[in-house]
Parts: structure tokens; sequence; C-alpha cells
């Protein structure tokens, strides 16, 4: 089984101060990783968020809608080029912790219509899979052929990877919230478990920082989605910030969190 691992924006950067890592969360979650990933010998694929970096020129420039303008044009450049250096440094800090990471940059091999994958050679990641190598990959900046340019998730790029791999696969969501609360902000009550087949729920709201690819809301709805279709086994939301959480996610342990299962 492959497994799609999201290190959120939130959990690797300080989402509300620009450009601010948090590399010694990177360099804990590194380490919960490899303890993880030598023990099971697992197929991983390992997604992160923009946060700090990309997101703060993204709702600048409304790249995500649509890129036309010279400014807008301009704007686009600016933010892939906060989403590959963040890309960077999560790179080298996982590398160094002994992680066998190559990254891919979504920019550089996919295309879209209207925000919707129409292409994206997935060979060479499935290639790294097979020789025990950990695909890094990152929400980024992508030519549209209907927006002219727009931004893609980590979980759109999950979304298109789950419906495209042959295998089963489940997704781990690793953010700072410890999952879906009844009652965000007062996050009194965790909601446990969400049927893939539940209606939307209009209270779950979107980042409290700057998002602009939808937040909690998106995540939902994305992974109910993948999992009511049979794409993905299982979708866990969870908090990477309470040590042990990684790596009792990746192997199937017990973690405090939300699961999405039909």
């Amino acid at each position: 089984m492959i497994t799609l691992l999201k290190l959120g924006g939130s959990l690797i950067t300080d989402k509300n101060t620009p450009h601010t890592l948090r590399a010694d969360v990177i360099h804990r979650l590194a380490k919960e990783i490899k303890s993880a990933w030598k023990t099971e010998h697992m197929p991983l694929i390992i997604g992160h968020g923009s946060g700090s970096f990309g997101h703060v020129p993204a709702k600048k420039y409304g790249t995500r809608s649509g890129v036309h303008s010279t400014t807008e044009w301009r704007g686009f450049a600016e933010v892939h080029s906060e989403a590959t250096a963040l890309n960077r440094m999560v790179t080298d800090i996982l590398r160094e912790e002994g992680l066998p990471i190559l990254s891919f940059v979504p920019m550089d091999n996919i295309r879209t219509d209207d925000g919707k994958v129409t292409g994206w050679d997935i060979t060479p990641i499935l290639q790294c899979l097979s020789n025990h190598l950990i695909p890094l990959i990152f929400g980024d900046t992508v030519f549209d052929t209907t927006r002219g340019g727009t931004i893609l998730s980590t979980e759109d790029l999950f979304l298109y990877l789950a419906n495209i791999i042959d295998e089963p696969n489940r997704i781990l969501l690793a953010g700072l919230e410890q999952g879906i609360w009844e009652n965000f902000p007062e996050r009194t009550h965790l909601v446990k478990e969400i049927a893939a087949d539940s209606p939307d729920n209009s209270n779950i709201l979107g980042s409290a920082s700057t998002d602009v690819t939808g937040g909690m809301h998106e995540k939902v709805r994305l992974m109910k989605k993948l999992v009511s279709e049979g794409k993905t086994e299982s979708a866990l939301i969870f908090s990477g910030e309470i040590p042990g959480n990684i790596s009792c996610a990746l192997l199937s342990e017990k973690a405090i969190g939300t699961m999405i299962h039909n």
C-alpha cells in the first residue's frame, strides 16, 4: 500500500509571519518519518504546503483564480519562486536527517485546464518508489489552458495521484490542528470519524491564517470524494505538532485525529 503524507504549511512554517521556517519542527518530523519508514519499508510519497511562503503573494495577486495581466504573471513567478525556495529548505532538512528524498517541481511537468490536472507523467515518481526513494512534491503554480496560470495544492496533487496509481493507498494530512473540530475555534469537541458519504458540513472552517487553496473545508471535501469513489482506503487529518503522531500514523497505530472512511 502506498502512503501519501502531507506536511501542512501551518506545521512547517509560521503561517502568520512571512518567510518563517519552523526548521526544528521539520527536523523532528523527519526523524519520525525515517523511523517509521525504515521499520515498514513502505512506499511513501511526501507532499508539503507553502505556508507563510507561497500563500502570501498568492493572495496578493489572486493567482489561483487565474493569471492574465502583466502584474498577475509577475505574481505567478513570485509565487513559484517562494514555493520552490521553501521546497529546497524542506528537501535539505529531510535529506540531512537521512531520508532518500527526490523532489519534483509540479510546474515542470503538470498542465491543467480550469484547475484540473490534464497531464502529468508520473513514471519518474513510480520509478522512485520502486527503487526505495521517497518522492517529494508540493503546492505550486502551474500553467492552465483556461486560467492562464493557477495554483495546485498538495491535496490537488494527491487527488490526481490517488486516481491514477493502480495500487491501494491511504492519505495522511498532518497540520497544526488535532483534526476536525465540531466547534472551531473553541476546540473542545474533536470529530473522530467522518463518513465519506455524509453531507458536507458548512461549519468546517477554512484556515485561520492566509490560505488561498481552501483550508480545512476543502481538505475534507477532497478526501471525502476520494474515499467515497474508492480511490483511497482512508484519509486521516491529524496534528503533526504532537510528538510521535507522525510515526503512529505512518505505522497505522493510534494517532489522535479525524478519520475519513466509508
